[in-house]
């Protein structure tokens, strides 16, 4: 299992995101442009337009570890509101996670805005002859541009430590991040994340635009140390992902993502 599955009572898989943030080694605290039910709670709020994103994962290609989730992000007068669902498992076991969130821009009267987002999420995992058990989250996410061609963004999942079972917390994570963007053709992205049970970690992540319709993406992760790497096609108002991610014991896990805005 990927993630930290032993030391929870869940397995941790709706910290996946989308196939983007995959091929750049997770590293999209900070993205700016990204979508997905694991996207920083305040990215929404940069939305000028609405999009609906749907991510399938197979990790290690074994179709009973396959992750699927869908999201949509609807700006409005007054910030941007998103909900998304997703689902990991199989007869037996299955992990169910619905998602609502809110994200506004502030000004704090100056020119830079300040850009924050929460986002509510409710945990269903049901398991055959136990029984299934429910649990609400709350994460909380920053965007804060500390250049026109740097931004930092922080994301804390499970703020409110809710747990499944008595004992086993759901996964209580922290990231940190900064983008550096260098007009729209490069994009070089950092982050440090620590999940409250486990090491922290650093991910990587380049991503280049050699053409106005074509990305080329690689990024790395440590604590776990993983490879990634992934292409994407930019139509302006769809966007498709491919990603590929290779652990050093337990082999290659590819995903995809489609984005339709409107």
């Amino acid at each position: 299992m990927a993630g930290p599955a032993p030391a929870h009572g869940q397995s941790a898989y709706d910290l996946f995101g989308s196939a983007r943030s995959s091929a750049l080694g997770y590293a999209s605290t900070a993205l700016t442009t990204t979508s997905g039910v694991y996207a920083n709670p305040a990215t929404p709020a940069r939305r000028s337009r609405g999009v609906s994103s749907f991510f399938v994962r197979e990790s290690f290609g074994l179709s009973a570890l396959r992750y699927g989730s869908v999201s949509s992000t609807w700006p409005v007068a007054w910030g941007s509101l998103s909900a998304g669902a997703s689902t990991f498992g199989g007869d037996g076991y299955r992990e169910v996670h619905y998602s609502l969130g809110y994200a506004r821009g502030l000004s704090f009267g100056t020119s830079r805005r300040t850009y924050v987002g929460l986002t509510g999420r409710y945990y269903h995992t049901r398991i055959d002859g136990y029984g299934a058990a429910g649990a609400m989250g709350v994460h909380l996410g920053l965007l804060l541009p500390l250049l026109s061609s740097l931004h930092l963004g922080a994301h804390a999942t499970n703020v409110n430590g809710p747990s499944l079972v008595e004992g086993e917390p759901l996964p209580q994570t922290l990231s940190v991040g900064l983008q550096y963007r260098v007009g729209d053709d490069l994009r070089v992205l950092a982050d440090v994340f620590k999940d409250r049970a486990f090491p922290s970690a650093v991910r990587g992540g380049l991503e280049v635009r050699p053409l106005s319709l074509l990305a080329l993406r690689a990024g790395v992760t440590t604590a776990p140390t993983r490879f990634t790497g992934g292409v994407g096609l930019h139509l302006d108002w769809l966007q498709a992902h491919v990603a590929a991610e290779q652990h050093a014991e337990l082999g290659w896990s590819p995903s995809v993502s489609l984005d339709i805005h409107w």
